[in-house]
């Protein structure tokens, strides 16, 4: 028998990914029901291992369902819990040896390689009338460039989690110029980035200005993770 023996299991609630080595287990568990499709943990994987959603920008229109991540190569995964730790909505689960890890007690929070994140317990609501609780640790700004959004699409008003993404209203007149879509309110944007993980076109522009947190930390694994989660779907589209 050889090891490591590696197993993969999705379904529509859950993404089980879990490696057994001869005295040891490891397991990442994805909530699916929990995730909004954000894309953070994909975003800050160092090894790659998570896609941003099986579809993504290949389909026209883009639903949640198409932007929810995978875990698509368990071969690269290295178990740190760098996606536990970043995922806004507590969507991820690291376990060792059958037993759930604390956030506190993942390998790269204990030994201080990442500082402590210092967040907002939030409640939300999208459009759709889902509640949620995010644990809003960054700030930014978002803006849509209208005259690259895919008219008639939405996706980023249906996955936006707080609500803070609507489709416009039509004008009054109409002669006037219409949006396809517009920030409702910027002050319920959370900058967790489903809205651009979503966006076919890359017309969702967000500038996440400051990631709040404290204590020690490894600068060049820190500094490197944080140039990861800032790199956009958008940005991505256009090095394309």
């Amino acid at each position: 028998m050889s090891f490591p023996k590696i197993s993969r299991t999705i379904n529509k609630s859950i993404e089980h990914v879990k490696v057994n080595f001869l005295t040891e287990s490891l397991e990442l568990i994805l909530d699916r029901e929990k995730c909004t499709g954000c894309g953070t943990c994909a975003r800050v994987c160092p090894k790659d291992a998570i896609s941003r959603g099986p579809v993504g920008a290949s389909r026209r229109f883009p639903t949640l369902e198409d932007i929810i991540p995978e875990i698509y190569d368990p071969h690269a995964c290295v178990f740190c819990g760098t996606c536990v730790y970043m995922c806004p909505f507590s969507a991820l689960k690291l376990r060792i040896n059958g037993e759930d890890v604390d956030l506190e007690k993942i390998m790269i929070v204990e030994k201080n390689v990442v500082p402590k994140l210092e967040f907002e317990a939030k409640k939300i609501k999208s459009n759709d009338g889902i509640e949620r609780t995010v644990k809003q640790y960054a700030k930014g700004e978002i803006k849509i460039i209208d005259e690259e959004c895919a008219g008639g699409c939405q996706t980023c008003a249906d996955v936006c989690p707080s609500g803070a993404i609507t489709v416009a209203p039509k004008p009054e007149k109409g002669w006037e110029p219409k949006k396809n879509v517009e920030i409702l309110d910027q002050d319920k944007c959370v900058f967790c980035g489903a809205c651009d993980n979503g966006c076919p076109t890359g017309a969702i522009v967000i500038d996440w200005t400051d990631i709040n947190s404290s204590g020690e930390f490894n600068e060049n694994f820190w500094n490197s993770l944080l140039e990861r989660f800032k790199k956009t779907r958008r940005s991505q589209l256009k090095e394309e």
